[in-house]
């Protein structure tokens, strides 16, 4: 019979080692180590990770930090985050782009990018340090870090950190600077002493004479505040208060109105009927948290079981003072060490006039009203309680989730509530209210480990089983779940990646997308080989924005050695590669993966950043075809030549097998290079491999691989197999 010729040109399918050698599709390899098989029809080398250059740390070009005292958990530490502030200036107004945050076992977060020199910004306050767990998550130009590790004994709150515009010590004049600050105890209720005195010169503002008004300096009280009810001195000022006792309380409020709960003041005010409420504060020109945007005062009547505490007097350091939420603020007026709140409907600075507020009514905004939420809930941060922690978090719709929560249950009791989502109010990016949550799966045997956001959906992944909660409603009321994915989950936080395609991660039964619904993307991989080479709990997952591709590392604990392992998926020709640790992958211990710049980076326990460079670089190469019966698995076939388009393929050998045996042989010759080795040709060659004997087979299946690191440019173009087939008897 007449000679053929078999023409493989297409390798895009990548690695499928799962089915049987002889049935592979064609455009599938049995073995596709350090290649990459992006473009169809071609084989090409990957990228690899390098020493950064463009992060500054301590003013070092290969981004080395010191990590003295060193240590971090692996696969956690890094997180990218961007601001329109420069984070180490007091210059406002600035952009700066993209930032890198990293945290050390030790608790330190540095911080830095391209200009400003990764160093230490805060401390996570944990006094175990050996195991600090940071949580990242970032919302209105503030970054928070937490320590994921569950406590009983040490400190270990949410650290804010954000850019604050407000002068040191003059709010309402001088020159503001916006700067980055640290703050641990955000949302702490103030820590207050009695009501103050009204002067006795007070009177109704309805009535001519004295009615000047101050409290005076507060000092180091920060802030005084004064209500007392009095008899109106004209009749159509008569007050329309009930009559009873009245609990007093202040709150503050923090970034974005964030409001703390009420703290009373130790006595209380009789209001009889009739009276009417006067109400006026001083506040200190300086010494107060600078997350602090102002208070509130407010008036409960303690007869009334079903009173709440209703708005008297609210406060904002910048703006200035009102009784209610709809009113123009009154600015605040300076004295030489303070400053006080006046009405100025009757006063005026020039007659040295001010007013304590005259309220003739109790206002109908309550705290609750406010803000959405009961004042009797059991806690509002992950501040209230040096212990309060979570697993993980991400801010979705303007609010922010954190699941897996050491917090108050029900009854008030602190509990680790594995099943437990604790969310916001929208805007409000540290107020977890105890009854702001979700229960998924509840009393299921497993744990919330990572939450994701993906067009308009809480993806909760838990160890075992994924759930998908629809969060698109303004409303908490309606949102709904709308799927449940057994072994679907994940084992460890690092194991997922967010594009702008869809939804990647990997857990010990493969790889996984989410693009319309859940589906597997390695169905072409062993489940035991995918097994040995992934280790759940510790594999890591990371985006290369300019291949579109998601980089799979095996185990981010493993130190060095030949047993590092990962895999390429690109998301073009949805096919899988095997990548190992010489070449592509970080020899080393390492966080998790970030994008940063559109840079995938990630950091060794050496301190060092390091970037995946996409330009091709020199590897070890193995590839391995098919098994190639050429449509007649039965009929004996004379293997005549083989030919190879190439380019760069330095120390790339040829071997081959037959019937399944092992690709080990060598009984054949190049034409150019005499030997079974391409010739490392820098244009497009055509090499050609006769065989020294007779072969004749059923099947034939090829190897090219390098005994040393190819050429960074190496090419697969095409491979032809001429045979004969034998004629039948």
């Amino acid at each position: 019979m007449a000679k053929q010729a078999a023409l493989i040109q297409r390798f895009d399918g990548g690695l499928n080692n799962k089915d049987s050698k002889k049935d592979l599709p064609e455009g599938f390899l049995a073995e596709a180590k350090n290649i990459d098989v992006s473009s169809v029809g071609r084989i090409k080398a990957p990228g690899k990770f390098e020493a950064d250059t463009f992060i500054a740390a301590d003013g070092d070009a290969d981004a080395t930090i010191n990590l003295s005292p060193s240590g971090f958990t692996p696969g956690k530490g890094l997180f990218s985050f961007k601001t329109d502030e420069i984070i180490s200036s007091s210059n406002p107004g600035d952009s700066t782009g993209e930032y890198v945050g990293y945290t050390r076992g030790s608790g330190e977060v540095f911080i830095g990018n391209a200009t400003e020199t990764m160093a230490e910004k805060f401390d996570i306050n944990s006094n175990d340090p050996s195991t600090v767990i940071p949580v990242y998550y970032y919302a209105n130009g503030g970054l928070r870090v937490a320590d994921a590790t569950l406590r009983t004994s040490s400190t270990s709150s949410t650290t804010t950190f954000i850019p604050v515009e407000r002068a040191d010590s003059v709010w309402t004049g001088g020159a503001v600077t916006k700067q980055y600050y640290a703050a641990t105890s955000l949302l702490s209720a103030p820590d207050m002493g009695d009501i103050a005195s009204l002067s006795s010169g007070t009177v109704d503002p309805n009535v001519s004479g004295t009615k000047y008004h101050d409290l005076g300096d507060p000092g180091s009280d920060d802030i005084i505040v004064a209500v007392e009810a009095v008899a109106p001195q004209s009749a159509e000022a008569s007050g329309l208060w009930a009559e009873g006792k009245y609990v007093i309380g202040i709150s503050y409020v923090y970034i974005d109105g964030q409001e703390s709960k009420i703290s009373k003041f130790s006595s209380t005010v009789d209001v009889s009927d009739g009276n009417i409420i006067l109400t006026s504060a001083s506040i200190a020109d300086q010494g107060m948290d600078k997350f602090i945007q102002g208070f509130r005062v407010y008036a409960r009547n303690f007869n009334d079981i079903d009173d709440e505490f209703r708005l008297v007097l609210d406060v904002d350091l910048e703006q200035g003072s009102r009784t209610s939420l709809g009113d123009e603020f009154d600015v605040l007026v300076q004295e030489t060490d303070y400053f006080h709140t006046s009405d100025p409907k009757e006063g005026t600075a020039a007659t040295n006039q001010y007013y304590a507020y005259v309220l003739q009514n109790a206002s109908s905004l309550t705290y609750g009203g406010i803000n959405g939420y009961d004042l009797e809930e059991h806690a509002l941060s992950f501040q209230d309680n040096g212990q309060y922690t979570y697993q993980t978090a991400v801010v979705a719709n303007q609010r922010a989730f954190v699941g897996n929560v050491f917090y108050p249950d029900s009854e008030g009791k602190a509990r680790k509530l594995g099943d437990r989502i604790q969310y916001t109010p929208v805007r409000k990016y540290d107020t977890f209210p105890q009854s702001y949550s979700i229960d998924v799966g509840t009393n299921d045997g497993d744990e919330i480990i990572k939450l994701v956001e993906f067009q308009d959906r809480l993806f909760v992944f838990k160890k075992n089983k994924l759930f998908i909660i629809d969060i698109s409603s303004a409303s908490d009321s309606g949102w709904k779940l709308i799927g449940e994915f057994e072994n679907r989950g994940l084992s460890n936080s690092g194991a997922v990646i967010k594009t702008d395609m869809g939804l990647i991660w990997a857990n010990e039964y493969g790889l996984f997308g989410f693009f319309d619904t859940v589906a597997k993307l390695s169905n072409g991989i062993d489940d035991i080989v995918w097994s040995t080479n992934i280790n759940a709990d510790k594999a890591q997952i990371g985006f290369i924005p300019k291949r579109n591709q998601i980089l799979i590392l095996g185990d981010a604990s493993i130190d060095g050695g030949s047993d590092i392992k990962g895999y390429i998926y690109d998301m073009a020709t949805q096919s899988i590669v095997n990548v190992t640790e010489n070449s592509v992958l970080v020899d080393d211990k390492t966080t998790n993966f970030i994008t940063y710049n559109q840079e995938l980076c990630i950091m060794d326990e050496t301190g060092e950043l390091r970037r995946f460079n996409t330009t091709p670089a020199a590897h070890t190469v193995d590839i391995q075809t098919k098994e190639y019966d050429f449509g007649a698995p039965s009929v004996d076939k004379k293997i005549n030549s083989i030919y190879i388009t190439y380019k760069d393929a330095n120390n790339v050998s040829l071997t081959y097998g037959v019937d399944g045996a092992a690709l080990t042989s060598t009984a054949i010759s190049g034409a150019v290079s005499g030997n079974n080795t391409l010739s490392n040709s820098s244009t497009r060659n055509t090499e050609k491999f006769t065989f020294n004997s007779s072969t004749v087979c059923k099947s034939i299946q090829l190897k090219l691989s390098s005994s040393g690191s190819t050429e960074a440019d190496i090419e697969i173009e095409d491979i032809t197999i001429v045979y004969r087939p034998r004629g039948l008897r």
